[in-house]
């Protein structure tokens, strides 16, 4: 999930400051190959068939694990659940093969799982769950040192906040804090060259994902499920209208174009810049009603920014989903409907050709 400059990029970079001297294409070619010609170790099959019985392996283990929690219980599982995770982690620091690395991340994830149903069985309580659950990711996402498992824990963390915060406050601070985990995601994105070369720079990149589909799996519970996410509000309370939702994604989105185009020395203030502001101003009016398309949006412009086929498909896919939730959410009949897509395509197609012949883009060295 690391996002790199490309090597051309670097190439061209380090020719401009006088490092490198050549052809950059040359160089680049070079590297490409004698990269292909180190070897990778064992064959991907290989590691694939030991990370499937490492996994394998720890269904065994854990199976006998769960007779001893069936006497002792709701202590016994919280106990048994951090021996676990500790034990993984330990694991983990001092293995890097695949075997070790996947017996200890699905030994730790069944470990986190004890813990966090023992401390809400025992507590009787979903608060608690949450509130544990933010506690044990937090400290797994700076000390386990796995792309995957921190990655999980950003997420797991997130959506434990945000139903600790539905059970105990008001709604309203509860989308406030849905704001500022997108603003969180979108600065470690913005400034992720920076963040990883200092300590704990390895945390950065799995944070964001999990940041970003957090938000994506609320809004989606947001707009597909409304009845179940009111469900989880305590009684009496309210949430924000959609539309202020909407304003406080599209200002986040909106710093974020500002950003990119300063990075990418394009002039703010000139046509260019105005066409992008003007454009996603537009969109969030458009949809107002439907925060996760400007959201969506937003990541997409990240992704872009940052040439992550991750981050790509993942807003593509949500552009899809909340689009088909605005279209049904009009209150227009079918023909309307109808010419509304038909007229907001031509619109978009007119707006390809204007970019395209406003700011033609500059020939690819090939």
């Amino acid at each position: 999930m690391a996002l790199k400059p490309s090597l051309r990029d670097v190439v061209s970079q380090l020719q401009a400051e006088g490092v490198l001297a050549g052809d950059a294409q040359a160089l680049a070619d070079t590297a490409l190959a004698s990269r292909q010609d180190v070897s990778t170790g064992s064959p991907w099959f290989v590691r694939m068939l030991t990370g499937f019985g490492a996994w394998v392996a720890s269904l065994f283990i854990l199976g006998f694990i769960s007779l001893m929690v069936a006497v002792a219980e709701e202590l016994g599982a919280v106990i048994l659940g951090l021996l676990l995770t500790g034990g993984a982690l330990a694991v983990r620091r001092v293995g890097n093969n695949v075997f070790l690395t996947q017996l200890a991340l699905s030994t730790g994830l069944a470990g986190q799982a004890l813990f966090i149903g023992g401390v809400g069985t025992l507590a009787d309580s979903v608060e608690a769950a949450a509130a544990a659950t933010l506690g044990l990711e937090l400290v797994l996402l700076f000390l386990y040192p796995d792309a995957i498992q921190r990655f999980l824990s950003s997420l797991s963390a997130s959506l434990a906040l945000m139903l600790l915060l539905r059970l105990t406050v008001s709604g309203v601070l509860v989308d406030v804090a849905l704001l500022g985990l997108t603003v969180l995601a979108h600065l470690l994105f913005l400034h992720q060259g920076q963040l990883q070369a200092r300590r704990q720079g390895e945390v950065v990149t799995p944070t964001a994902f999990g940041l970003v589909t957090a938000l994506f799996f609320v809004l989606l519970l947001r707009t597909w499920f409304h009845g179940f996410y009111n469900e989880l509000f305590r009684e009496g309370a309210a949430e924000l209208p959609a539309g202020v939702l909407t304003l406080g994604l599209a200002v986040v989105t909106l710093y974020s174009a500002w950003r990119v185009l300063e990075e990418t020395g394009v002039e703010t203030g000139g046509a260019a810049g105005v066409t992008a502001f003007a454009t996603l101003a537009l969109l969030s009016v458009l949809t107002f009603r439907t925060p996760g398309i400007i959201a969506a949006a937003g990541v997409l412009l990240l992704g872009f920014h940052r040439r992550s086929e991750v981050l790509l498909g993942m807003a593509v896919s949500f552009i899809l989903t909340f689009g088909i939730s605005y279209y049904y959410d009009l209150q227009l009949t079918l023909l309307a409907k109808s010419l509304a897509l038909l007229g907001s395509g031509l619109v978009l197609l007119g707006l390809r050709v204007f970019v395209l012949r406003r700011f033609p883009a500059a020939e690819e060295v090939r």
